[in-house]
């Protein structure tokens, strides 16, 4: 696990995908969702622009991504 990357932000984990980092799973810790990607590297430098403000996706596929993820969330 010493290269994957972990979040539990709805927001920055949508970024990922649409950045087209691979979603491995979802894994639940009591109520938090944690959504671990594979590149730890290049998902913390897209992180960074995330929070920075940098990062520039296409809204439409941001929207479409933040869906995906509830429905994994929820569907679990």
């Amino acid at each position: 696990m010493d290269n994957h990357y972990r979040t539990k932000d709805l927001s920055e984990g949508s970024v990922l995908l649409v950045k087209q980092q691979k979603l491995l799973s979802i894994d639940r810790e009591g109520k938090t969702c944690w959504f671990i990607f594979e590149d730890k590297k290049s998902c913390e430098q897209i992180a960074n622009q995330f929070w920075f403000g940098s990062c520039l996706v296409n809204a439409k596929s941001y929207f479409e991504a933040i869906q995906t993820l509830k429905n994994r969330i929820f569907s679990q």
